[in-house]
This record gives structure tokens, sequence and C-alpha cells, in this order.
């Protein structure tokens, strides 16, 4: 070995030894992170040590080699509250810590997926979200459509879904608002309307909505926002809860004919029940219509065994309606199901079934005496001196209706070694509504997406895409008894990046395309001298489209609870079969036409807001400011008279009605913890919006009762509260207020029909003008201040299992229509018992 063999041998051992030494002084942090909820591991969360830091493996397990000293160790994972340790390691310690983490107590780090479809937590998103906890709906005895319209901004006109103006009345066909369980669209697919019904809500997790266009992610029907019901999976404890409820409704006051104010000193009511209305095809005349009210059972289990995790639930309610003949009985069942394979593999099942029998009604006799009462004839006065010349009808307005509905839902999510998720979601979800008045409908969907998310650590990137396909075939006689199929493809992508924790960028895009087939002619409502109907030429029994859509947002934390966000995004809608074929008419008095040559809808929305965190000891929230536009060209509408001016029809049609802009702003609060030393809720908003058509013609204005410019079924003012406090840990007061303005503008037919009317015995009818015949108008300008309802309600925690509670809704009985000629209920009074019981699960 010469001299210089020796050098480099000496110098490489060194070298070696040296190394070793480094090593030697290095710690070691591991463990494994778990969910304190119910204890499962947390796969691929995210570990952060001041600059570096690491993901966990799929079984939750990490492990990091860290020089000696203090550090501080923040442990993440979405939906979850942070865990933040201190730590001070020495030179070759090996230390371990598995921490547990729980859902987050603050409401700005409440976790939404529909923001981003991933997961972001409510003060970082780039869009207007709020969320509705499950407690919400047991304390109020609310439905799905009922605890949705206590958010700032959102209305339910009929069932029909409104967030800040976007949507009108739309007779019961089509939606800008996407109904979603569980991240999967659930609208039917002829009607694109959503079944409030068929939602498990006595397994409600929490209830997003998300404010503003959202088609470049969720496609079509989210042109104005989205309503997420995501439903609750269990957690380390089993959980049975069983709900029994009552409600009983009292006497509406008819108040347009109670000039001094005491209504029961003037005798003046508008109950069709009770002692002095007897049934109409009774022969025994003590027999007397009982008075209407409903009763109600609910339940539900979830439980994990092992790897398997069960949710049942189910409801049973008889409601004898409050407006005459109305009433809705049905029972439903629901299933969810998730069986963990491995900790990067789960599958499942969801399905839920919907049967029952209801009558609907759809318009008053009139706003007095009759107010719920359903519409039977009609009087033709002569307009100057008031004399009754002949009265129309009898009419029949309700639908008596047979429903069977159910959806089966099978997934799987998995991750792969790099700790990307892959989840493959479908639907099958069918609808057989018999419906009288040849109005049924029968439709089959089918829906089918696969989603991949994955997400860059060290970049603060986080990637979201996926391919998707809708089909739904129909029958109905709504549609002329014949054969429509519609279907949609498309795919999606959105990048989050986040800079420097404080600032996030957002950018999305979505392509879809859209086909619908239907017959070569198209049957109206209108029938030929032998009976028959009389057919529409159909210009395009192919219906194909294709567009792109774009979104790009941002969110910046300034200081400490303070997030600014704005946001814009693209809005596409299609036509939905119902909408184009409709062909039905309401007791032979309201005729809807179809209209083959109805186009797509497109538009914009843009948002600016400001979310501010709000402490007052152990009472925290946030305060949300936003301003906002939405536009809209060749938007979508139930208009009188139909597309072509020169040929009218004599009836609803859906047409393309111009291009439409929404100005407004938003200011909402959501609260909760101790005040005061005692545990309160708050949840409060106003919104303004100013809906406009861009181009206000003499056609328009005809059509419409206002002659202002302003969009028909809409609210300029909302305001919205709602508050519980709890006392000496067993009593709760809450109360619910909710103020609408004055819809200033409806159809034009409300105030005048023109009809065929035998004025004279023996003669030929003669086509006259029947100058407000619902009474719509003389009650509209008496009462044109806008409407106030108010609910109270109060709970007593008699043990831990069970709570009883009372809730009196429309406690100053204010009579009100949202949607014209139809009343909402009257003061009434729900006693509610819950009873839940716990149990430790064992693996």
């Amino acid at each position: 070995m010469n001299i210089r063999t020796l050098h480099n041998s000496l110098f490489l051992l060194i070298a070696l030894l040296m190394s070793f030494s480094v090593m030697a002084q290095k710690a070691t942090l591991k463990g494994q992170m778990l969910n304190k909820d119910d204890g499962t591991t947390l796969p691929f969360a995210t570990i952060k040590i001041g600059d570096t830091g690491t993901t966990t493996d799929y079984d939750g397990n990490y492990e990091i080699q860290l020089d000696p000293g203090t550090y501080t160790v923040q442990y993440e994972y979405i939906g979850l509250q942070t865990k933040t340790e201190e730590l001070t390691l020495s030179a070759g310690e090996v230390r371990e810590l598995n921490p547990q983490l729980g859902e987050s107590a603050e409401l700005l780090d409440q976790i939404v997926v529909t923001a981003n479809r991933s997961g972001v937590k409510v003060g970082e998103s780039t869009v207007s979200v709020a969320v509705i906890q499950s407690n919400l709906v047991d304390r109020t005895n609310s439905t799905t459509d009922e605890v949705v319209e206590k958010v700032p901004g959102v209305n339910i006109i009929d069932g029909q879904a409104n967030i800040r103006g976007g949507s009108g009345y739309s007779y019961g066909a089509g939606s800008r608002v996407l109904l979603l369980v569980d991240d999967l669209p659930f609208l039917a697919g002829d009607a694109g309307f959503p079944n409030w019904g068929d939602l498990p809500i006595e397994n409600a997790g929490q209830i997003e909505v998300l404010k503003g266009a959202a088609s470049a992610l969720y496609g079509s029907s989210a042109m104005n926002g989205i309503i997420n019901f995501k439903t609750a999976y269990p957690t380390s404890e089993s959980l049975t809860k069983i709900s029994l409820y009552n409600t009983n409704y009292f006497t509406p006051l008819a108040r347009d004919t109670c000039f001094t104010g005491d209504c029961e000193a003037e005798g003046i009511d508008s109950k069709w029940w009770g002692k002095d209305r007897i049934a109409a095809d009774s022969l025994d005349m003590n027999d007397t219509l009982p008075r209407p009210g409903d009763y109600g059972i609910q339940f539900a289990h979830r439980q994990k065994f092992g790897k398997f995790d069960l949710v049942v639930g189910g409801t049973y309610f008889r409601n004898n309606g409050f407006r005459q003949e109305e009433y809705d009985y049905k029972g439903r069942l629901n299933v969810n199901t998730r069986y963990r394979i491995t900790d990067r593999i789960s599958i499942g099942v969801n399905a839920n079934i919907n049967d029952g029998q209801s009558r609907s009604y759809f318009l008053w006799q009139n706003p007095w005496a009759g107010a719920y009462e359903t519409l039977r004839e009609l009087e033709f006065k002569d307009p100057e001196t008031g004399q009754v010349l002949n009265t129309l009808g009898p009419f029949s307005t309700t639908t008596e209706s047979q429903i069977f509905r159910y959806n089966v839902d099978p997934f799987v999510t998995f991750f792969d070694k790099k700790g990307n998720r892959h989840k493959i979601l479908s639907r099958y979800y069918f609808i057989n509504n018999d419906n009288g008045n040849n109005q049924s409908n029968k439709s089959n969907l089918l829906y089918g997406e696969y989603q991949y998310q994955r997400k860059f650590e060290g970049a603060g990137l986080n990637l979201v895409s996926g391919v998707l396909g809708t089909r739904t075939l129909s029958e109905a006689q709504l549609y002329g008894n014949a054969e429509y199929s519609s279907s949609n493809v498309g795919a999606y992508a959105q990048v989050d990046k986040k800079f420097a924790d404080k600032l996030t960028i957002s950018v999305g895009a979505r392509y879809e395309a859209n086909t619908i087939l239907s017959p070569d002619s198209i049957a109206t409502p209108e029938l030929d001298v032998a009976g028959n109907p009389i057919y529409l030429f159909n210009p395009e029994p192919e219906s194909r489209e294709a567009k792109p859509v774009f979104r790009a947002g941002i969110n910046y934390q300034p200081a400490e609870y303070t997030y600014l966000r704005a946001s814009w995004g693209q809005g596409y809608r299609y036509p939905t079969i119902a909408e184009r074929y409709i062909s039905t008419d309401i007791g032979d008095l309201l005729f809807i036409f179809p209209n083959p040559s109805l186009q797509s809808e497109t538009g914009w929305s843009a948002e600016i807001g400001l979310r501010q965190g709000v402490k007052i000891s152990s009472w925290q929230g946030f305060l949300d400011l936003s301003g906002f536009i939405t536009e809209y060209q060749d938007m979508m509408e139930f208009t009188f008279g139909g597309a072509d001016v020169d040929n009218p029809v004599n009836g609803f049609q859906s047409v393309n009605i111009d291009d439409t802009r929404i100005v407004g702003g938003e200011i909402s609060f959501m609260g909760q913890g101790e005040l005061f030393g005692l545990p309160t809720t708050l949840l409060a908003g106003y919104t303004y919006i100013d809906p406009k058509y861009q181009d206000f013609d003499e056609r328009k204005m005809a059509l419409s009762t206002s002659d202002e410019n302003v969009l028909k079924y809409r609210f300029r003012h909302t305001a919205k509260l709602d508050a519980e406090t709890t006392i000496a840990d067993k009593l709760s007061l809450g109360i619910s207020v909710q103020y609408n303005s004055y819809m200033e503008a409806l159809d034009n037919f409300f105030y005048e029909l023109s009809t065929a009317v035998e004025v004279i015995p023996g003669l030929p009818p003669l086509e006259v003008d029947l100058y407000d015949p619902f009474g719509l108008q003389a009650y509209r300008e008496k009462f044109n201040k806008g409407n106030y309802v108010m609910d109270l309600r109060m709970a007593y925690q008699a043990t831990e299992q069970a709570r009883l509670s009372f809730i009196l809704k429309n406690a100053t009985n204010r009579s009100y229509a949202v949607r014209p000629a139809l009343m909402e209920a009257p003061i009434n009074l729900t006693v509610r018992l819950d009873v839940r019981f716990k149990g430790k699960v064992k693996n």
C-alpha cells in the first residue's frame, strides 16, 4: 500500500466517522395519527415542523429525523381540528407522539366539501358558503327545504330553491340551484326539480349552501348555487335516536276583511273545518271536517362494526293539510354502508326508498274566507256595476298523486401509495309519480363519476379533476305520453394553490355536452274538435350542444380571523325535458304549453366579500359582508303568452325571455358558544337584490303586474334571524324570524284572465276578460308592505336521553303567501319528543 492509498483510506474513514457522528446527533419523531371520534387512522395527514414536515402513510404512521432543539409541531387533517405540540428533542432521542384529532369547534375552521370537492376551511374558501348543523333540524322540527331557507339569501318558493334572486318560480320544472346528497346530484332527471321529501333528514350530518355560479365544478344545474346534504356517519359511539311529533293547526285569520283589528270579535276567519263546516259529501249534518294536523315518527341508528359502518333511518308521517283537500301520507327508509377493506380502500352502497300518496293544492278560492279553500269556481262580473253575470266552473285545481321513488348509490374510494385519492361515485334514481289529471311521469336516471385528487404538499397545491356522465329515460302523460331521453357527459378540473398560508388562488374549468332525443311532433294541451291533442312540429328531435365554462377565485388572510375573498364563475344551463316538452293543464283553467325551440341559458356571477371572526370570551362566530352581481343571457322562464309574439298561446310556456342582471349585497352573522354564561347560537342576515331585465320593453311590461323594470317572483329585501340559548343545561329557548319584502312583479295572468264565457244562456261563449279573477290584485294592493313570520320554540332536556320540545310556528298568526294564491300555514303548535341512546363500540 503506498502513501497516497493510505491517505485516501484514512480520509474516507474519517468522513464516515464524521457522518455517523452527525447522524448520532439527530433525533427521531414518530407515531400514528388517529381520529379522536372513531379511533380510525388518518392516512396522508400533514405534519408541519417549521420549514420542514412530512405526511403519514396509508396506515396513519409517520417518522421524521430532526436536529436537537425545540419545535412547534402542527398535525393537520382535512375536516378535523389542527393539533399543536411544543416539544424539545435531544441528540439521539426517539420520541413517539400519537395525536388524536377531533372535529373543530371553531366556526371558521369548519370544513366544507362543496367549495372545491376536496375540503376547505370555511374561512379560506374563495366562494360564499354557509353551513347548517343537524341539531337545527331537530330543534325546529323542519324539513330540509324549511331549514335551508333559514340561510341568508335563500328562498324556497313552492319547492323551488332561489339563491340571491337567481331564480323565480318555474311551476315545478327546471332549477338553477343544484341539490346534492353526499356530493351526488339529486334532481329529478326529467324535470330537474328537487324532491325534498326523499332526503334522509333524520340522518343529516351537515348541510352546505354555496352561493353563486358553480357550473365549472358541478355542471348545468348549478348555475345559481348548490345545496349539499351530507349524511352523518357513525363515530366511536353508536347512536340510536327516535323522534315522535304531532302538529295541530289553529284558526287562520282572514285579515283583509278584518278592519277593527279584533278579528276574533268580528267572527271572521278562513278555516274550512270545524263544527260550522259540514263535509260536502256527508249526509249526517253532525259530521264535520276534522281540524288539520300531522303526526309522524323518525328513527335513526349509526354504528361501527369493526371496519364496517352502518347507518339506517326512516320516517313515517300523515299530514292532513291546512289547505282544503290537501294531504300527504308517506313512508321512507334509508341505509348507508361503508366497508374499509384496508386503510386505503373503502367501498359502500347507500340506498333510499320513498312510498306514499298525496294531494297537492294550486290556487285558493279567494284571499278572504276562502283563502285556504281550493278554487272551485270563478265569478264573471260586470266591470262597471260589479254585478255577477255568470259563474265559471266547477274547477278542480288539486292533483292527487301516488309516488314511488328510490335510489341506489354504490361507491369506491381508494388512496394510492403516493396519497392520491380516487373515487368512483354512481347513482340510480327511479321516480314514478302516478298523478291524477293526466299528469303522471316516470323517469330513470343513471349517474356515474370518476374523481381524482392529488395534493402537492411541498408546493401547497391541490388538484381535483374528474369525468362523469348522466343518462335519463322518461315516459310521461305530462309530455304527451311519448318517450324522451337526455344525456350529459363532461370533464372538469380545479386547482387550488396556497401561498405562505395566507393567500389561496383557485381556478377551474369544465366542458360538458348535452343531448335530448324527442319525438318528431309534440302534443299540446289544446284539443281539436274531435277531442284529440293538437300537435306542434318539433324542429330538433335530436338536440345536441356542448360548452366550456370557467371559474376563478382568490382568498387572502391579512390578519388572524380576517379573510378577504373574490370570485368569478360562469354558468350554463341546458333545458330539461319538462321545460321543453311539458303539456298539461290545471283544472281546465291554467294551461302549460311545450316549447321544443327552447334554448340553453348562459351567464356569470361575481362576488367580493369579507369574513371577520369574532370572539367574546368563549363565544365565537363570524361576520360576513359581500357584494355580488349575476348576469344571464337568454334566461329561461315560464311566461304567459309564450315565445311567439304574433301568435301567443293561451297559457304558460317556458321561453328565453332575454338578458337579465341581478346586483346586490348581503350581510350575515353566525355564532356559537357561551354568551354571558349561557350557551347561545345565532344565525342572522340581510340580503338586498336589484333584479332587472337588461332590455325592458312594452311586451315585458304587459306580461308583468308591475310597470317597473323588475324580474318576477323576487323579494328585493329579505332578513332572517334564528337564535337559541340554554338555561341551567335543561331549558332551551329559541326564536326564528323571517322577513320578505313585497313581491313587486308577478305574471299578469293572476290579475287578468281571458277566457270563453257563456254570458247569455243558449248563445255561443264569448271571449271575455276576467279582471282580478282570484282576488289577488285587491289583496296585494291592500297588503303591499311585505311580510314577517315569527316562530318560537322551547325545549326541556328531561334526562340525558330524552328531550321534549314545543314549537310554535307563525306565532303571530300572519296570513301570508310566498307564492301567489297559495296561503302559508296559520299559527300551529308542534310537540316533539326526541330520545337518544349512545353506546361504546367494541371493535
